[in-house]
């Protein structure tokens, strides 16, 4: 009898901010948002090589785009990897990327609306994953009007209200004895061009169902119906545990 409980978002916070792209700096800039945690350099989970790339080969036929990076990018912090030379060795001009603020972002001083402005301001969430247990940037970005490109693959799917999925080549884990999935590099290529191409019609099409889906993730939603009886589940009696002998 397994317990679910499904992680979920304040759309209360997380909803869409309309002076986005001046309050960040980025008129007249098409964004591709990333939002991931840049660590452990052995697995590469959040797929930052492959999202890298393919944003590389999108950015020569779209001088305006440019790949706006919420997470530390030396990887010194967490064992992750130098995003600066990835992004280098993926042919991503240094005038078609930008990081957050990076005192802030690891000194944990960047808030939940700075947040929602910045997945505002972004024309896509770009999160190709080898593996995800859940991934709640992808409901975040969505509350605020976000589609999202993700894997094809593990949790990521089922979140997607208003986006693309993406195929890729099975990679072996050993450390975990699972297999992940390697997002296409071209597949991402074809999603973000898909993204771009969208008429003002289809955007305002996306906007309402990416915040259709993120609803169903609404915190005071999910709380009723699946925390509290996990809760209550979990809130049994002390158990008395058998007298222990002196040493």
């Amino acid at each position: 009898d397994p317990l679910y409980a499904p992680l979920a978002v304040d759309t209360n916070v997380f909803t869409r901010v309309d002076d986005a792209k001046k309050r960040l700096g980025l008129d007249g800039r098409y964004v591709v948002m990333m939002n991931a945690m840049n660590k452990g350099w052995w697995t590469h989970r959040k797929g930052f090589p492959e999202a890298f790339m393919g944003f590389g080969q999108f950015a020569r036929e779209h001088p305006e785009a440019i790949l706006y990076v919420h997470a530390e990018k030396s990887g010194a912090h967490a064992q992750g990897i130098d995003l600066i030379a990835l992004a280098i060795n993926s042919g991503v001009p240094e005038h078609q990327i930008a990081f957050c603020d990076q005192w802030e972002y690891v000194s944990g001083q960047i808030t939940q609306e700075h947040l929602a402005v910045a997945y505002s301001a972004a024309d896509v969430l770009l999160a190709p994953s080898r593996g995800e247990g859940f991934c709640i940037p992808l409901v975040e970005a969505q509350a605020c009007g976000t589609p999202v490109i993700v894997t094809d693959f593990s949790a990521q799917p089922e979140l997607v209200g208003a986006g693309w999925t993406v195929p890729g080549q099975p990679e072996w884990e050993a450390a975990q004895t699972a297999w992940l999935i390697k997002a296409d590099i071209a597949a991402i290529g074809e999603a973000l061009e898909t993204c771009y191409a969208r008429t003002p019609e289809q955007i305002d099409t996306d906007r309402v169902l990416a915040v259709v889906k993120a609803t169903e993730y609404d915190a005071d939603l999910v709380f009723e119906p699946f925390w509290k009886p996990v809760l209550a589940e979990l809130d049994g009696d002390a158990v008395e545990l058998p007298a222990q002998d002196p040493i």
